[in-house]
């Protein structure tokens, strides 16, 4: 759908001959520029033409001379200058293509000497009265011929055919014709979703093609007949252009009539005529008929073109008449459509009413499925009629962002903004996806895949402004309150009322959970991803819609309290910018997934990168990786077990090369949003309303356990699809990566790349899968919900890791898998929890003493380097420390190690592990049992201890140096 294929040809200047009085009347008297003006503004069309003025045909001549520009002349009939004809004809024997328009003041004497001048340069003659919407009238006719070519058989654009040989009646017509159907193109623009479709709606209204005489009709009809709504006929014409009107044939709208009707006894035909007698032998013809000289002629024209042109409302009649049902939009025909009775609705079909109303809208594709299509069953045909009608909805939805008005909103709106503020990041580049779908016809691109976004209202920065304005809150910028403090504070004030209403109308359409996440004005920026600093809280669906409200309204104010919590503080400062600069929108968006029993969650959610900081064996970086977990991303994005994929080599999964490595190293607990009514609470941990369970319980209860599992066999020693036999379950997806029952793999892999090139960057973007119910049960929903560009390093590499080896003697810890760039020598203390003093089962606790360690330091001054085992920032304490940003602020490098029973794959994939690597921290993975990598732990106990906790300990190092080789991922910790 794009506005600049429809009407390229426009008419922008105007050249207008008249005598100087005529000049003044219509300057000065008439305003005709302020005229044409209004009629375009108040019509809604843009760029009104602008006029140049000459005197005379002489003058006239000079500016054409000198003016490349003109695109139309208008000449007011003047009988003392004789050189207006001669000029026409000039013009045209030059073939300039400058359409000629004569203006005469109508009278039997005027009209006769018209006549009788040789005037083979004029494409046209018009009766003025001194009106500017003849004016209007007649550059709409122009621009409609100049572009009938490629808007009518290019893009579908439907016309109305108007006979008429009397000047004065299609001088009078023509302007109550292009009212009619202006005025309906501006009632259809409320269907628009943003500005690109109310400009395609307006340049698609039907065409209006002249015909002043049978021969110019019949090449009309012959040309455009596919392409008409219907035919407006004089009854009397004359046969051939220029002929005498003495010579008319008085029924050659009659021939034209039965032309019409060999070919489409459908097409709806409007004969007209000054003989009232005529009336019978239209009602014969089974055509609509008008008298010329009627007092309500344009009124009954009007209703005869919302009638029978598809112009008004759609209405459902029976067969005695009597109205069924009215339809004044799409959406409202889809909502009636349930209601009709089967005998009306199929007597619409058989006359093509759907399809007519549809053309004139330009809704052409829509037009022509259902065109196309002919039903014999109503129940089918009722089922053909809101698939397609839904699937039109679904494709306008994509790749815009459309202003949410709570009066007209509707449920395939795929991303709405409420308010005039900024997006914020996150929403931004949700925007983004959904462009990219639209431009890159992703969405139906790939066999059983659904590509899109969950549906999304985003709340601007604007509303943040006054919710904190409203309720005094400024305070909180620079008080020092708790984080608990700060989300009572914010959770007891008032959201705005008008926004509460637009909550309230958006929540109507929506029968399932919500996100409520966070987009701030800083987040997923370029070096400063804010990844995970803010809260996200998942809403259940309740069935009391107030009480719904409520809820979400207090999610949307703890999202906003997250602003100023102790962590959001603390990253601010260390990435350089000032709290009181940061501004929150909101994104409320439905949940992808699918309810078993009272959990809700769905098949897959995942992280995706364009680049695999960390490939194994025969990986590139460039692949890209997938890090996947069955149930909510939070298993994902917090640093749980998840399985690691190589886009490109989706079968060769490291982690599933044999039975015991499956079972040791892949997910054993998912996350799932609790339905029940009363599980919704708030809470600075915003993972409060999730529960964390087994996925062996969670695959007896699943509905689909053949896409998801695989199950050790112990008697064969080897891993078998599903879960049809007893043993030991895996999270293995092979019913997805191994058997293919739908492209996720490439499909995620070429989405990937479309955004790096797109985002000139390398990124990350999060996703969600899950199963759609089919005939094939190979159909499945991919909403992206988040891309970000991803930094690889800034700034430029002069050493290498030679280097480093020569300059640093004493070697403390070795990494053959590291992401940094450089040396870092700021630090002279490592903190370090070795693995005599580790318990998983105490992670907690280490996290704590972490904290407060971190605290103290940052206090001083004092930077580190952070050595530790298990996966750093991992929200599942049996898989290493859960800390979170704010409490290792002051580390400089972060190194994870593997001990025996204890190794966890590197963190990508992770909101820690992208902030970090983000802020220019140094990430060192090492596990020395599979050879990857060596810290000299002997050598590390001989340093001196400045500091001795329950688990950790400061060792104090001069000269302490770090090296990372960014373009071999190696790195070289020591003095």
């Amino acid at each position: 759908m794009n506005e600049e294929s429809l009407m390229r040809s426009r008419i922008r200047k105007i050249l207008m001959i008249c005598s100087n009085y005529d000049a003044f009347a219509l300057e000065e008297d008439g305003r005709i520029e302020n005229q044409v003006k209004n009629e375009y503004r108040e019509l809604n069309l843009s760029n009104p033409p602008k006029f140049i003025w000459a005197n005379s045909s002489a003058q006239a001549r000079e500016i054409i001379d000198s003016e490349t520009e003109i695109d139309m002349i208008i000449c007011m009939f003047n009988e003392q200058d004789k050189g207006i004809f001669p000029f026409a004809s000039e013009l045209k024997d030059k073939g300039c293509g400058i359409p000629f328009i004569l203006l005469i003041h109508y009278s039997k004497a005027v009209r006769q000497r018209v006549l009788e001048s040789p005037h083979n340069g004029v494409d046209f003659v018009f009766s003025w009265h001194g009106n500017a919407d003849l004016i209007l009238a007649i550059v709409k006719l122009l621009e409609d011929a100049a572009n009938a070519e490629n808007d009518v058989f290019e893009v579908g654009v439907k016309g109305i055919l108007l006979v008429e040989d009397s000047i004065r009646y299609y001088s009078n017509y023509l302007p109550e014709l292009y009212k009619i159907i202006l005025t309906q193109s501006r009632e259809f623009l409320t269907e628009s979703l943003n500005d690109d479709q109310k400009k395609y709606r307006k340049r698609s209204r039907p065409k209006i093609f002249l015909a002043t005489c049978l021969e110019e009709a019949l090449a009309y009809f012959e040309k455009y007949r596919r392409n008409l709504l219907g035919v407006i006929s004089d009854v009397g014409m004359v046969v051939h252009k220029g002929d005498d009107p003495k010579t008319e044939k008085l029924d050659a709208g009659i021939d034209l009539v039965k032309i019409i009707r060999e070919y489409d006894p459908l097409m709806p035909v409007l004969l007209q005529s000054s003989q009232g007698s005529m009336a019978e032998v239209a009602a014969r013809l089974g055509v609509g008929f008008l008298k010329k000289y009627s007092s309500t002629l344009f009124l009954q024209l009007g209703d005869y073109m919302r009638e029978e042109f598809g112009f008004g409302d759609f209405v459902f009649r029976d067969s005695s008449g009597a109205e069924c049902g009215r339809a004044a939009s799409l959406s409202q025909l889809e909502k009636i459509i349930y209601d009709i009775p089967d005998d009306v609705l199929m007597s619409n079909t058989s006359r093509n009413m759907f399809s007519k109303w549809l053309y004139a809208r330009g809704l052409f594709n829509l037009a022509e499925t259902f065109r196309a299509e002919h039903h014999t069953d109503a129940g089918e045909f009722r089922k053909f009629l809101l698939d397609n009608i839904r699937r039109y909805h679904q494709s306008i939805g994509q790749g815009i962002i459309t202003e949410f008005h709570k009066d007209s909103y509707e449920d395939y709106y795929w991303f709405s903004r409420v308010g005039e503020g900024s997006l914020g990041g996150k929403a931004r580049g949700l925007a983004f996806l959904n462009h990219l779908i639209q431009k890159h016809s992703l969405s139906e691109k790939y066999d059983g895949l659904h590509v899109s976004i969950p549906r999304t209202i985003v709340l601007t920065t604007d509303w943040f402004d006054k919710f904190i304005l409203e309720n005094g809150l400024q305070y909180v910028i620079d008080a020092e309150l708790s984080d608990d403090e700060i989300l009572s504070e914010f959770v007891a004030s008032t959201l705005p009322d008008d926004l509460t209403q637009n909550l309230k109308a958006f929540i109507a359409t929506v029968d399932c959970p919500l996100a409520v996440r966070s987009s701030s004005k800083l987040e997923d920026s370029n070096y400063q991803p804010f990844a995970g600093v803010y809260a996200t809280y998942m809403c259940p669906p309740v069935e009391n819609k107030d009480r719904m409200l409520r809820e979400l309204g207090k999610a949307i104010k703890s999202v906003y309290a997250s602003t100023y919590f102790k962590g959001s503080r603390n990253y601010i400062q260390a990435s350089g910018n000032l709290l009181g600069e940061e501004k929150m929108a909101v994104i409320v968006q439905t949940i992808c997934g699918t309810v078993h029993g009272s959990d809700f969650y769905p098949m897959m959610s995942g992280v995706g990168r364009s680049l695999n900081s960390y490939p194994v064996g025969a990986e590139k970086a460039s692949d890209g990786v997938l890090n996947v977990a069955f149930g909510l991303g939070k298993t994902v994005v917090d640093g749980g077990r998840t399985l690691r994929v190589d886009p490109l080599f989706p079968k060769k999964i490291i982690q599933l090369s044999n039975p015991k490595l499956a079972q040791r190293d892949t997910q054993n607990e998912m996350y799932v949003l609790d339905l029940s009514p009363s599980s919704f609470k708030i809470s600075k941990n915003d993972g409060i309303n999730l529960r964390r369970v087994p996925v062996a319980d969670a695959l007896e209860r699943y509905d689909r356990p053949e896409l998801v599992a695989s199950t050790y066999n112990a008697l064969d020693d080897r891993m078998v699809p599903g879960i049809g036999v007893r043993g030991a379950r895996v999270v293995s997806f092979d019913g997805i990566f191994q058997y293919d029952r739908f492209p996720l793999a490439k499909a995620l892999s070429e989405i990937m790349s479309i955004c790096r090139d797109e985002l000139m960057s390398e990124v990350e973007i999060e996703f969600a899968v899950d199963p759609v119910k089919s005939s094939s049960g190979s159909e499945a929903n991919l909403k992206l919900l988040q891309v970000r560009p991803v930094s690889s390093g800034i700034g430029s590499q002069t050493s290498s890791i030679e280097d480093a080896e020569s300059i640093i003697s004493n070697k403390l810890i070795l990494s053959d898998n590291a992401l940094g760039n450089g040396y870092f020598t700021e630090s002279s203390f490592i903190l370090v929890i070795p693995p005599e003093s580790f318990d998983k089962m105490k992670t907690e606790l280490m996290a704590a003493e972490i904290s407060a360690i971190n605290a103290r330091m940052a206090t001083d001054g004092q930077t580190y380097i952070l050595v530790g085992p298990g996966r750093w920032g991992s929200s599942i304490p049996t898989l290493g420390v859960p800390v979170s940003w704010t409490d290792i602020s002051a580390a400089r490098m972060v190194v994870e190690y593997g001990i025996d029973g204890f190794r966890i794959d590197p963190s990508q994939g992770t909101h820690f592990f992208q902030n970090i690597t983000s802020l220019g921290v140094g990430y060192l993975s090492v596990d020395q049992y599979a050879g990857s990598g060596m810290i000299d732990f002997d050598a590390l106990r001989r340093l001196e201890c400045v500091f001795e906790g329950e688990f950790a300990k400061v060792l104090k190092v001069d000269g302490l140096t770090g090296f990372i080789d960014r373009n071999k991922s190696k790195a070289l910790i020591g003095f």
